[in-house]
């Protein structure tokens, strides 16, 4: 019985360690922003625009809207409607 507990125990601390580093990861994508490469496509796949660097990524569920914070350009706003976005970390 007790190394059942153990077990289980252990597996949530696995567990709660890869959530503990994602949340980790959201908050520092969100206050100073992550290195990235952001894509942006029309809609049949032409390319419009890529931005690298440092950058913050806010995305809207409802809209579809997506805002850039681009900090390596002096934290320029992009904002992106109707548009294919594919965001990299480098």
């Amino acid at each position: 019985m007790k190394k059942l507990l153990l077990g289980i125990a252990i597996l949530g601390l696995l567990g709660s360690c890869a959530r503990w580093e994602d949340s980790q990861k959201d908050w520092k994508s969100d206050t100073s922003g992550l290195k990235r490469t952001v894509t942006v496509y029309t809609l049949d796949g032409k390319l419009l625009k890529e931005y690298k660097g440092m950058i913050r990524v806010r995305d809207s569920d409802e809209s579809g809207r997506i805002s850039l914070n681009l900090i390596s350009e002096n934290n320029r706003r992009v904002t992106i409607d109707n548009a294919i976005v594919i965001t990299e970390e480098e």
